[in-house]
């Protein structure tokens, strides 16, 4: 990719900054495509088509795994040619699924455009956020905690916003008519945004990340050939593995094997409180209320996370995530009616959901630095996607065979903590030791991205 001359705004703002606004505008409009959302769909769409809730469940799973497929070739896209016109290509992608989803007129044209609407790559929950999550990383190092936690608030602003928004949507214009209004904001937003605004790396257009005046120095490729430790560096740092180098240290797997776990425990108690708290007699506003109230704590506590970034080692962020979703399962074990209690849960999972969502958007980049960020974190998605996409199934299916409600939200809890555990080992790997034809082999990959 050509390098441009550097792109300078008005009053010295850094072009990042309008990296980030995009990125949280990606996150917000997006926002109808994520299963809270699509939850306010349920029962006019099960009125119109005549199913049941577990057979319109299955469309969220349908989407999960054609999201799962296509994150490692996205990821590797965005590396390569950026986010720019890939952007571009997803956004019409989506809107146009959303659009689709307005004409359906059976169970088997909407498990077909959910499942098409995956390889969007948009709006997409357990380490799938690549369009939105990438970007901004790629802009900063010093303040990345802060600018990634930014665009990040837009998906919890979106869910609650959206909520509202769908709820009237559907009550005055039809579920029909809201999800063609869904995909038009959609495409008639992004298309614009992602081709005129984003751009891949500040490198590409002149600038040094965070608005620095000097670059940044790769460890990787400082490190004197054959030697075990790196060259000195006057400068800005960080470590730059390809693919190949991070699938060869412990501290990936260990990163996807604790979000696996936190994602797969996640959908889990998200299918299945609801149900629970009305089967203990909750007024249905209450649970509203209450549900509402996450996507706030999350927004308030993911801005509280992202500036203790940039201070606290992002292991120790990811494991308090892991500790406080674990806590979350406090009182649903109880077993309480009480709206406090089921407030209670809400705001202990914000706090865990902001948290674990800080350690996936900041953890890649931070142990493995920008230029393949894209492609180690798309290698790892469909793992951690997977695993979400398999849980509310069999989450479901233990419920119909009589499994107690409280036995699964224990099984959720202990892997909430393993998960969250598991962050307090994982150190960041030491830079690779690269033989020349390694060396030039990675140099001339970047080239060509």
């Amino acid at each position: 990719m050509a390098i441009q001359p550097p792109l300078r705004l008005p009053g010295g703002v850094f072009y990042g900054w309008v990296i980030v606004a995009v990125s949280f505008w990606g996150n917000w409009i997006t926002a109808p495509l994520n299963p809270v959302v699509f939850s306010i769909f349920i029962v006019p769409i099960r009125q119109d088509l005549g199913v049941t809730l577990g057979t319109l469940a299955w469309c969220i799973t349908f989407r999960q795994i054609s999201a799962g497929i296509s994150a490692p070739f996205l990821g590797r896209f965005v590396d390569k040619y950026g986010p720019r016109w890939v952007g571009v290509i997803c956004a019409a992608w989506a809107g146009s699924c959303l659009i689709a989803l307005s004409q359906v007129t059976n169970i088997w044209m909407m498990y077909s455009v959910f499942f098409i609407s995956g390889f969007s790559g948009f709006g997409v929950f357990g380490g799938g956020q690549i369009l939105t999550g990438v970007p901004p990383a790629n802009w900063f190092i010093v303040k990345r905690g802060r600018a990634v936690s930014y665009a990040q608030m837009g998906g919890g602003l979106g869910t609650a916003s959206w909520v509202v928004i769908s709820s009237v949507l559907v009550t005055t214009i039809g579920w029909r008519n809201a999800w063609l209004m869904n995909g038009l904001l959609i495409a008639g937003t992004l298309i614009p945004m992602y081709g005129f605004l984003m751009r891949r790396r500040p490198e590409d257009v002149g600038l040094y990340p965070d608005g620095a005046d000097a670059p940044v120095i790769d460890v990787a490729a400082a490190r004197p050939i054959g030697t075990s430790q790196p060259a000195k560096a006057a400068g800005p740092v960080e470590v730059n593995f390809t693919l190949r180098e991070a699938t060869r240290t412990w501290a990936l797997w260990l990163i996807t094997i604790a979000f696996m776990f936190h994602t797969f425990a996640t959908n889990g108690v998200l299918f299945l409180r609801v149900p629970f708290w009305q089967s203990l007699g909750v007024a249905a506003p209450l649970i509203g209320l209450a549900v509402a109230s996450d996507p706030f704590v999350v927004m308030l506590c993911t801005l509280l996370f992202g500036y203790m970034a940039e201070r606290v080692p992002v292991r120790l962020i990811t494991a308090s995530g892991g500790a406080w979703r674990a806590l979350s399962m406090v009182p649903l074990l109880l077993g309480r009616a009480g709206g406090s209690w089921v407030f209670g849960h809400n705001i202990i999972w914000g706090i865990g959901s902001a948290g674990m969502g800080t350690g996936q958007n900041l953890v890649i980049p931070a142990y493995f630095g920008r230029v393949s960020q894209g492609a180690i974190r798309g290698y790892t998605a469909p793992i951690m996607i997977g695993a979400g996409a398999l849980s509310a199934p069999l989450v479901g299916f233990l419920s119909d065979a009589g499994v107690p409600p409280t036995l699964i939200f224990s099984i959720a809890g202990v892997m909430m903590a393993i998960a969250g555990g598991i962050f307090l080992f994982v150190q960041p790997p030491a830079p690779p030791v690269r033989t020349e034809a390694a060396q030039a082999a990675a140099e001339a990959a970047a080239r060509a991205s």
